[in-house]
């Protein structure tokens, strides 16, 4: 008997949802120095994906487009190839843990795209070690509001010398 084999995809209908929304771009004609950003969010839990997405896409005006990958492997190959502005990454991913998934991804873009950390690790030791390691933000799920969150992403590509599209909503 063949054994079948899942993805995330496969088991959480919504995780599809999710991800056909994330990387859907409406066609919109760009307005004098608008322009979208770019967030790839690295997040293994599909409800934790869902609800950061609603907070960088709250405005119908966002100019975040958030792309998701579930596993770490997958957003190390999707930030091989061009089009990623800012990392928003989970430490607690299921191939690493920690300052070291951070590191993992810091390999990989080198100092090109900035990281926003967003995980539920509140711990002193994680936050020290990621930030002296080059994250530009520490955000902690319980803590941060949709705004500190868009603003966090917006200081990101700031820092790594992008010109920022202007916030609304």
């Amino acid at each position: 008997m063949k054994k079948e084999s899942h993805t995330a995809h496969d088991i959480y209908p919504l995780a599809d949802a999710i991800f056909m929304a994330s990387t859907y771009v409406e066609p919109t004609v760009p307005k004098a120095g608008h322009s979208s950003v770019r967030v790839l969010l690295v997040e293994d839990d599909p409800d934790s994906a869902e609800l950061t997405y609603s907070k960088v896409r709250s405005s119908r005006h966002s100019p975040f487009r958030v792309e998701w990958s579930d596993t770490l492997r997958k957003a190390m190959s999707r930030l091989e190839q061009p089009g990623i502005d800012v990392v928003l990454l989970d430490l607690g991913m299921p191939e690493l843990n920690g300052y070291k998934t951070h590191s993992t991804t810091t390999c990989v873009v080198g100092k090109t795209i900035s990281v926003v950390i967003l995980t539920s690790d509140d711990s002193d030791i994680s936050r020290e070690l990621t930030l002296e390691s080059g994250a530009a933000s520490y955000l902690v799920k319980s803590q941060i509001s949709s705004s500190e969150l868009r603003q966090a992403l917006h200081e990101a590509v700031a820092s790594s010398s992008r010109p920022l599209p202007r916030m609304t909503g």
